[in-house]
C-alpha cells in the first residue's frame, strides 16, 4: 500500500509541493489542502498517514497564516487517533508571533516545541558546507529515523525551545554554533540546541525539523548527504513502519 500524505498549503507555507518524485512515485500518494481551501477539518485528514506542514511564513497582520481553535482540535484528533505530523520550519522560525494569535506554536502539545526562534543558525567551519547557513550534521542520536544516516545537510535552520513534556532530541547544533536573531541582527553564541525532535501524542507521532530548504534546494537539498534516506526514514516512522 502506498503512503498517503496530505500537504497543507492553507497557512502560507513555503514548501508548496511534497518531493515524492525523489522517493518513487509508486510508493506515495500526495494530496493538498490548497491555499484557499481551509480551514483544516478532521474529515480532510482522517484517511491520510501523514500531514505535512512546510515552513509557514507568519506575518504580523492577517489571519491566513494562523491556526483557528477548530483547526487545532482537528489536528489534535487526527494525530491522537494515530496520524503522523511532519512539521518543518526555517530561518525566521515563527517570526515571534505569539501562541494567542494562532502561530505554529499552538501545536506544542503534539510537537513538544514552544518556540521556533526568529533567526538563523550559523555553524563553525567544521560543521558547515560552503556557507555558515548550510549546517553539516554528522552526529545524530540513535533512533529509527537516524538509522543508516552518517551525514545530513540542513540549510537555513532555526532552533527550538521545547516543552517539559515527552520530546526527544535527534539532532542538536555544535558547541561552537552561533545564532543571528532577526529582530536586532545581533549574532551571539548559541551552543548545543535542538533542531530536530520527535514526539508522540496519544496514538500518533510527530517529527519537527528547524530547516525546510533540505527539501527544496538543488545543491544542498535531497541529493546532499543522506538527506533522501533521512526523509524516507521519517515517513516510515511516522507511518508506524519502524
Amino acid at each position: 500500500m502506498p503512503y498517503e500524505i496530505i500537504v497543507d498549503l492553507s497557512h502560507k507555507e513555503q514548501v508548496e509541493e511534497f518531493p515524492e518524485f525523489s522517493l518513487g512515485e509508486d510508493d506515495f500518494e500526495v494530496s493538498y489542502v490548497d491555499k484557499n481551501e481551509g480551514p483544516i477539518e478532521f474529515e480532510m485528514l482522517e484517511d491520510f498517514d501523514i500531514l505535512f506542514i512546510g515552513n509557514i511564513q507568519h506575518t504580523q497582520d492577517g489571519k491566513k497564516d494562523k491556526f483557528t481553535q477548530e483547526e487545532l482540535k482537528a489536528i489534535k484528533k487526527y494525530i491522537g487517533e494515530g496520524g503522523g505530523l511532519l512539521l518543518t520550519s526555517g530561518d525566521g522560525g515563527d517570526k515571534d508571533i505569539p501562541m494567542k494569535n494562532g502561530s505554529i506554536r499552538v501545536l506544542y502539545k503534539m510537537t513538544g516545541v514552544r518556540r521556533f526562534w526568529n533567526g538563523i543558525i550559523q555553524e563553525a567551519p567544521s560543521n558547515y558546507l560552503i556557507k555558515k547557513r548550510n549546517l553539516l550534521i554528522t552526529e545524530l542520536f540513535n533512533h529509527p529515523i537516524t538509522e543508516g544516516i552518517t551525514e545530513l545537510v540542513l540549510p537555513n535552520c532555526t532552533f527550538f525551545t521545547l516543552t517539559e513534556e515527552e520530546v526527544e532530541d535527534l539532532i542538536v547544533t555544535s558547541e561552537k554554533a552561533e545564532f543571528k536573531y532577526y529582530m536586532d541582527d545581533e549574532i551571539g553564541a548559541l551552543g548545543p540546541v535542538p533542531i530536530c525532535v520527535v514526539s508522540e501524542f496519544f496514538n500518533g507521532r510527530c517529527v519537527t525539523i528547524g530547516s525546510s530548504n533540505w527539501l527544496l534546494e538543488d545543491d544542498f537539498g535531497l541529493d546532499a548527504g543522506d538527506n533522501l534516506k533521512f526523509l524516507s526514514n521519517i515517513i516510515e516512522w511516522l507511518s508506524f513502519e519502524t
